[in-house]
């Protein structure tokens, strides 16, 4: 049993009685604005030989209005919030329905057979919208539409501009204007001019009235002083019904709705004429999708709020979906609609709600509202959009940003009220993409070049082969690559390696080593491009070195033929490994091996300033011979010794968490081995193994402890030799870190 104090629980909570009343007169207002809208909207749809299907058509674009409003207004991450037909949405309808009634009637179809073949067109582009917005949101790809270029948006916000000021005309002389002289001729006709006059005085009075009343009334208060006066001028005071009807649209009857599925199941239906206008309507889905980016990226900075894009996209593809199963038009958020319930005073969801509550009312009422606006109010108002749209275009910071930006957008807006939304988008599509290729190619992707002389190998030679490397260094030249290479990028490399081989005759240039290890990827232009670089430089006895090459570019370099028996090229693991192979190269041509033109003794003396002879510290040290692969030390043990190599080759080389082995080193002839650790008192921070047959002398701690004690000078010429070895190892370092700053 329920008791009472369930029963209290369970009792609705008090509704706030003040703030449902605003958002009862804030819905109203945008409701009257939203309707005023839609009038304007069908007329321009529905215009010319389409004008018998203006009744239908704005029953179906009110009726988007009342499903988008609801649906929107209940499911959208900002509150409160409208939805309605767009304007550059619009106008791909409108294009989308000429391009269809023109084919028709080429064919000899009736004007019913038209009209009921456009309000097909129309619901099925809102069902493809709503299908792509809400598979937009719901596979989460929002944020990848934040991606398209600004010009291109400017383009169809521009387009869609000129198409709405030209739309205005074409309602007040209900014909289609094209680029042929004749069409415009009505444009001059006494019976229009008036009209064309009345119309601009309207647009023109919008922002002048909207110095004198709040802002979000301006259009309202306009919209409806203009009708009042109009209405009783025209009924009052013009008695030649001729021109009297001139000012209005044909009769509509009683509003109602058409069912989509009805007209399709009556078999009239040209679907071929349809799938001829994909363009438009695919066009018609993208203008939806990037309106919605740029109402919710503008209404985020309007309200200083964040909303989650693929909520919106899922909201307003659901929107578009029930519209056009119930007959409606495509129709999506609106950031100026959003705006008038905020200067209205709206708070809740529940005023967006009742714009499609006030909105259904109208349709459901019966008005005839094409008998009671005029058609330069209806063409004023399109003008004024119009304008409105190019004039925040204009003004726009990112589109003042780049002279190149402002003639695409023109160009794009030219192609649009010329050819079609298409055309535009293919040609906006292909520009930009043409102009991020030329952009990025001037970047280039070269990140750093250094020769011989300014970045070696991790290999430390005897001193007669760096005395060498040293003095043919600049045959040797390191390009280390960044980003992703295409034709563009590609052609720049080459004419840089070029310049760099041609440009230098005194030492000609042997060895060029590219290292991709930044490089994510490159396309098939880019290989072929790079192809030439390999005839070049094989015409001018240069080798290239390859390192740092994923798996799929170097079999896409494999498969050009870079690699192979009669190729002189090479691929490497790393960009040390190339350099190495370089230096390797130089030393073999000039005949210069590992050996070294002194011994060790005679090294060691040398190297004691001629002070100590080898024998005075012989006695201290343990000989040892290697063979490949012997440890000398082990990662992590105690550094109890150092090492003097005396011949032979060591690698130096450290385990990281993968457990992989990477070699940081090799030390060639005659140098010193542990010596960081031994004097630091740490363990080793690396093996250093055998790369070859080699000969060492190891001095324990316990023994350079004694050398202290019975032969001081020895111990002390010893440190000195350290003191050198690691100031040139210092020097060397130093050198190669200002080189790749």
């Amino acid at each position: 049993m329920l008791s009472f104090e369930n029963l209290a629980l369970r009792r609705p909570r008090n509704v706030d009685v003040p703030r449902l009343g605003r958002d009862a007169i804030a819905g109203a207002i945008s409701a009257v604005v939203q309707i005023a809208y839609c009038i304007s909207f069908a007329a321009l749809i529905f215009t010319g030989d389409l004008a018998g299907g203006f009744s239908l058509g704005l029953a179906g674009l009110i009726m988007g209005t009342v499903v988008t409003c609801v649906v929107i207004a209940l499911t959208s991450t900002f509150s409160p919030v409208v939805g309605g037909p767009d304007s550059p949405a619009v106008a791909v309808m409108s294009v989308l329905a000429s391009s269809i009634a023109a084919a028709l009637a080429a064919k000899g179809a009736n004007n019913d057979a038209i009209i009921l073949n456009v309000l097909v067109a129309l619901s099925v582009s809102t069902l493809l919208t709503g299908i792509l917005l809400y598979g937009t949101g719901a596979l989460k790809l929002g944020q990848w539409l934040r991606f398209i270029p600004y010009p291109v948006i400017g383009g169809f916000l521009a387009g869609s501009g000129l198409l709405l000021i030209t739309g205005g005309m074409e309602v007040v002389t209900q014909t289609n204007l094209t680029l042929s002289p004749s069409s415009w001729e009505p444009l001059y006709s006494s019976l229009y001019v008036p009209q064309f006059f009345v119309g601009a005085l309207f647009a023109i009075s919008i922002p002048l009235v909207g110095r004198w009343v709040p802002s979000f009334l301006a259009l309202p208060v306009a919209f409806g002083v203009f009708l009042l006066i109009l209405d009783l001028v025209l009924f009052n005071f013009v008695q030649d019904g001729t021109v009297r009807s001139a000012w209005f649209m044909p009769s509509l009857g009683h509003l109602a709705l058409w069912s989509p599925i009805a007209a399709v199941l009556r078999h009239g239906v040209d679907w071929g004429v349809i799938l001829q206008s994909s363009g438009d309507i695919g066009s018609f889905c993208g203008v939806m999708a990037i309106a919605l980016l740029l109402d919710v990226s503008s209404l985020e900075v309007a309200r200083q709020k964040s909303g989650d894009l693929d909520q919106e996209f899922r909201s307003n593809g659901l929107a578009n979906l029930l519209a056009a199963v119930f007959g409606g038009f495509g129709g999506s958020l609106s950031m100026n609609g959003c705006l008038l319930l905020d200067e209205s005073g709206a708070t809740t969801k529940w005023s967006g709600a009742i714009v499609g509550i006030v909105c259904a009312v109208i349709l459901f009422s019966g008005i005839d509202v094409g008998t009671i606006v005029p058609k330069a109010i209806l063409g004023g108002m399109l003008a004024y959009l119009g304008v409105v749209l190019l004039a925040e275009l204009a003004a726009s910071p990112a589109q003042r940003s780049s002279w190149v930006d402002w003639a695409l957008a023109l160009a794009i807006m030219l192609v649009i009220a010329n050819v079609g939304y298409f055309m535009g988008v293919m040609l906006g599509v292909v520009a930009s993409c043409l102009m991020f290729a030329l952009s990025y190619s001037r970047i280039g992707v070269i990140r750093r070049h250094l020769t011989r002389q300014q970045f070696s190998s991790n290999v430390e030679r005897s001193p007669e082969q760096s005395r060498l490397l040293r003095e043919e260094g600049k045959r040797v030249h390191v390009f280390w690559l960044s980003g992703f290479i295409f034709f563009g990028s590609s052609n720049g490399l080459f004419e840089r390696i070029k310049r760099v081989i041609e440009g230098q005759l005194e030492k000609p240039v042997g060895f060029v080593v590219l290292d991709f290890g930044a490089v994510p990827g490159l396309d098939t232009s880019a290989v072929l491009s790079l192809v030439k670089l390999r005839n070049y430089c094989e015409e001018h006895d240069v080798r290239l070195g390859f390192s740092g090459l994923n798996e799929v570019m170097q079999a896409g370099f494999e498969k050009a033929g870079f690699f192979g028996s009669t190729r002189p090229h090479q691929v490497f693991g790393s960009r040390n490994e190339a350099v190495e192979w370089c230096e390797d190269m130089l030393l073999m041509n000039h005949e210069v091996g590992d050996a070294s033109t002194h011994t060790f003794e005679s090294w060691l003396h040398a190297e004691f300033g001629g002070q100590i002879d080898f024998a005075r510290i012989a006695s201290y040290m343990e000989r040892r011979e290697l063979d490949k692969g012997e440890y000398i030390f082990r990662q992590g043990e105690p550094a109890d010794s150092v090492v003097l190599q005396a011949s032979g080759c060591v690698a130096i080389t450290i385990i990281d968490e993968h457990g992989r082995p990477i070699r940081l080193r090799r030390m060639v002839g005659h140098t010193v081995v542990g010596e960081m650790g031994f004097y630091r008192g740490v363990p080793r921070t690396a093996h250093v193994i055998a790369e070859g047959p080699t000969v060492i002398y190891r001095l324990t701690r316990a023994a350079f402890e004694k050398m202290q004690v019975e032969d001081p000078a020895a111990a002390g010429a010893f440190n000195q030799l350290i003191i050198r070895l690691l100031s040139d190892r210092l020097e060397f370092a130093n050198r190669e870190i200002s080189a790749l700053l």
